[in-house]
């Protein structure tokens, strides 16, 4: 019968404490390299404002939650 592989956090947990300490700042390093890229990227090409307005009144909104009121089934 063949070994089971150790679970991850075992594996975690065997690496040297200075390596995992070395890890986790690397991980935050590209995540804030991610961030700062992301941000440069959002300066460069901008996303295109949403011109589409959409006018609804209070009365066409009430009248859509009473047609869902009555036409919806009930929950059992």
């Amino acid at each position: 019968m063949s070994p089971q592989p150790a679970p991850l956090w075992q594996i975690y947990k065997g690496i040297e404490p200075r390596y995992r300490i070395l890890m986790g700042l690397g991980f935050m390093g590209f995540s804030m390299a991610g961030l700062w890229v992301s941000d440069k990227l959002e300066e460069a090409y901008p996303a295109a404002a949403d011109t589409r307005v959409v006018h609804i009144s209070h009365d066409e909104v009430a009248r859509a939650e009473e047609y869902l009121r009555r036409n919806s089934k009930p929950n059992k």
